[in-house]
């Protein structure tokens, strides 16, 4: 699919000045830096091979004084595109965590809807591979040398943060990824929800004589 370029501007946390820019295109991403510290970043849309993303509250001995907003990429040469702000003392709060869920939406548009229709293709196809450290089978999934977990019996918790995977008769045996420390831990939660939809289809299809 193609898109037309995009542009969003990260203001400055005191003026209303541009920081850096932002660039998405097809081609791949661009970090236009100001002020001259330190070069451009580019990194390639074919070279994209994870993404993490996250908040962090900024602590001082007792209290917290502010917030950074973290977004990172990771080729696959494991050089980092790194993409950080904060917001101290409550300053461009708001402002920032838009701009930082417009940043994380257009990842997905440009770069990561691509990866998933991959590996659903790959799912599709009865290919057997390993993302974020959960192993694709047909019959199910596994991680860390487990035991299969049929699909009928895969269960899956969404919250703000992380997600969770488990065995729905063995609650021991689960996985918590978390976005902000899991490489491409949202796309692998995007691809469980769409096979157990899938499966489930199947199965109703299955029962009903479709």
């Amino acid at each position: 699919m193609n898109h037309p370029p995009r542009v969003i501007e990260i203001k400055e946390l005191l003026r209303d000045k541009t920081r850096n820019k932002v660039v998405f295109s097809d081609e791949g991403l661009t970090i236009e830096k100001k002020y001259g510290f330190g070069r451009n970043e580019f990194i390639a849309s074919s070279e994209i091979a994870a993404f993490r993303f996250g908040v962090r509250e900024l602590k001082g001995f007792k209290y917290s004084f502010g917030r950074q907003y973290f977004i990172e990429l990771k080729d696959f040469n494991c050089k980092l595109c790194r993409i950080k702000f904060n917001s101290l003392y409550g300053i461009k709060n708001k402002e920032y965590y838009r701009v930082w869920a417009d940043l994380l939406q257009d990842i997905w548009d440009y770069y990561l809807a691509n990866q998933l229709n991959y590996y659903l293709e790959m799912f599709n196809i009865q290919q057997v591979f390993v993302l974020a450290g959960v192993k694709f089978q047909p019959e199910g999934i596994s991680w860390n040398k487990q035991q299969v977990i049929p699909w009928d019996k895969v269960e899956l918790k969404s919250y703000q943060s992380y997600f969770m995977l488990h065995h729905a008769d063995d609650p021991d045996q689960f996985k918590c990824c978390i976005f902000s420390i899991d490489w491409n831990a949202v796309v692998l939660q995007s691809l469980l929800k769409a096979v157990i939809k899938e499966q489930a289809r199947i199965k109703w299809g299955i029962r009903r004589g479709l």
